[in-house]
């Protein structure tokens, strides 16, 4: 077998994909409850490693989808402490959990502890947008209902709205607005060359148009696959904060645009105004065009929401919707989580309903961390610790290092990722646009610190405390 072969010629220190998910699930058994773990995790199958990803596998599509959705900061960050650095990772459907060998099929294995250099981050082009973002199914309400029609309009006449600028928290439907803008000019005109990045991606391909260029083989070339378009689509722009090179990239890619009249919509969780480090000129350009908040759904938008992600497979009670929309209300990305959960177990279980009993017990922890998410936030946790430590909020965003401010800020961060539902990425751009990877180190930082410290113990059990009111 090509897999046992593979396996005899490993380095000491390799780990097969098996061994790998071992290592990491020991590290995921304690960040959530045993039952959680047991209903979920444990019937997931360590498929191989392909070009040192780890490939997992799960029972069908549907659970997949919602599987990653729901635990996958929680599975980067246990692959991370198990191989000593950050391991990417897929899903893939059609994988039923035996005392099988799967194995036997890999034809890779990871390195353990040794870190390797990240995969530069390839630009996305709109064709990689999820096509099911489209108009016909976001569901307008009136939190929402002006932002839709700005986009609509950015969508359907080009440039009259530019910039379009939507802000909103996190969850709201704001990337699901834009990818909808890039899929309808695409259908519409195949022609249009449309380009949707994340910012984090902006930036990432930038840095390689100066160093790596292994995609990017000249700066130029950077410059000419952002500014020879007909639509720029940018998500989470707030992330530009505090990044002066980045700025200056942006700045004069927005002008060239902005000045050959191609339309530029931007989507960001806070107003121009109130990105901490953005640059006054990226201010006023940003504002310059068409500004709309996303704001909270309703219960009758969440409702409706809930009856618009049903499946024709599977159709829940209305008393079961109602008992969703009426409890989950800080996202809509929450709210789909849950829904999917309820349509995971039912199709892992072969069921055609779901009982209110069963209902209530699946969604209690997300409920609970659902209420614990309504009373913080990740500016009120800033705002606690830096009166704590003496220090200002700015400090906590900010780039500076000295150990009185780099401690606190791993403690805001730790307590981010404790006491909200917002993801790796979500907490690092609102500590100044920091990435992923920095976060997980402050979340392992902080856990060695309280490990060791009974003072470090006691500082984040009463930053807790005040926290909570």
């Amino acid at each position: 077998m090509i897999g046992k072969e593979r396996q005899g010629e490993m380095n000491q220190g390799e780990m097969t994909a098996a061994e790998l998910w071992e290592k990491a699930c020991a590290v995921i058994k304690n960040k959530i409850p045993q039952d959680t773990y047991t209903q979920w995790f444990e019937s997931v199958v360590p498929v191989r490693m392909n070009d040192g990803s780890l490939i997992l596998g799960v029972c069908d599509e549907m659970f997949a989808s919602w599987f990653e959705n729901s635990y996958s900061d929680i599975i980067a960050e246990g692959l991370a402490a198990a191989a000593g650095r950050p391991v990417k990772f897929g899903i893939e459907a059609g994988h039923l959990k035996e005392p099988l060998h799967v194995e036997d099929e890999c034809t890779e294995s990871i390195p353990a502890i040794a870190p390797v250099p990240e995969t530069p981050s390839i630009p996305v082009s709109a064709p990689n947008c999820q096509a099911a973002f489209t108009f016909r199914n976001f569901v307008v309400g009136e939190e929402n209902r002006y932002a839709y029609s700005a986009a609509m309009t950015a969508a359907t006449t080009p440039g009259v709205f530019n910039p379009l600028y939507i802000y909103g928290s996190t969850g709201m439907g704001k990337t699901h607005l834009i990818q909808a803008v890039a899929n309808h000019v695409i259908a519409n005109n195949p022609k249009a060359v449309v380009r949707y990045v994340t910012c984090e991606q902006f930036l990432n391909s930038y840095l390689d148009s100066l160093h790596n260029k292994s995609v990017f083989h000249s700066h130029f070339e950077f410059r000419n696959y952002f500014r020879e378009v007909d639509v720029l689509l940018i998500d989470d722009v707030h992330q530009l904060g505090g990044k002066e090179q980045l700025q200056e990239e942006f700045f004069n890619t927005f002008n060239t645009l902005h000045n050959a009249g191609k339309q530029i919509i931007l989507t960001s969780d806070k107003q121009p105004s109130d990105i901490p480090g953005l640059e006054a000129r990226l201010v006023t350009r940003f504002q310059s065009g068409v500004t709309t908040q996303i704001t909270a759904p309703t219960y009758e938008t969440r409702l409706s929401i809930l009856q618009h992600e049903q499946t024709e497979q599977l159709k829940l009670a209305p008393e079961i919707l109602q008992y969703v929309a009426a409890r989950v209300s800080s996202s809509i990305r929450t709210l789909k989580g849950a829904l999917m959960r309820l349509v995971a177990y039912a199709s892992m279980t072969k069921s055609p309903s779901v009982p209110m009993a069963v209902a209530e017990d699946l969604l209690a922890d997300l409920l609970d961390k659902e209420a614990e998410s309504r009373k913080v936030t990740i500016d009120g946790i800033q705002k606690t610790v830096a009166e704590h430590f003496g220090l200002r909020v700015n400090d906590l965003t900010g780039s500076k290092r000295p150990k009185n401010i780099a401690e606190p800020r791993m403690i805001a961060m730790y307590l981010s990722r404790e006491m909200t539902d917002h993801s790796l990425v979500e907490i690092g751009s609102a500590f100044g646009g920091r990435n992923h990877a920095t976060v997980l180190h402050a979340l392992s930082q902080v856990e060695k610190m309280t490990k060791a410290s009974e003072d470090t113990r006691r500082v984040i059990s009463n930053l807790q405390r005040k926290i909570r009111g």
